[in-house]
């Protein structure tokens, strides 16, 4: 029966000191970690020709095509044991996203002039097509997971 009362006592005292060290200034031991990078580039291909007579013609035709990609990642984690708090915790935030693109321009046109031969006729036409078209998601991470000594079960 002594022994049962000493357990008793024991664990009272430890349960009293642990929440009795909560406004005294809790401390931490564990480790973290930050993570930060961003992976992307754009790529452009341009072709096209322009051909010119002098005053008197031209003609062109240009197409311009261009490539944007990223991936973005800002993560940091920390788990450890806040003594002052008699728990075990990880903590996860962060953010994850990707982002792609592309820009596609083309241009065609032709034009003459006839004043210069002794033609009175002047046309020109010039024609641009744009399209661009882009996706990007971005997803945040927000976790915390702590386990306390005294309670059954994982507290999210």
């Amino acid at each position: 029966m002594e022994r049962i009362r000493a357990l008793l006592i024991a664990a009272s005292l430890i349960i009293c000191l642990s929440l009795a060290s909560v406004p005294c200034g809790a401390q931490f031991l564990g480790a973290g970690i930050a993570l930060n990078k961003h992976l992307g580039d754009t790529i452009n291909f341009d072709f096209g020709k322009n051909i010119g007579v002098g005053n008197s013609a031209f003609g062109l035709a240009g197409l311009d095509v261009s490539v944007t990609w990223g991936a973005d990642y800002n993560l940091a984690a920390m788990a450890g044991y806040p003594y002052g708090y008699g728990g075990l915790g990880a903590v996860t935030q962060g953010d994850l996203g990707y982002n792609l693109g592309v820009t596609v321009d083309a241009v065609q046109g032709a034009g003459f002039d006839g004043s210069a031969w002794g033609i009175p006729q002047a046309e020109q036409g010039i024609t641009r097509t744009h399209f661009e078209q882009g996706i990007a998601e971005n997803a945040q991470i927000n976790d915390l997971e702590v386990a306390y000594p005294f309670s059954p079960m994982l507290v999210a």
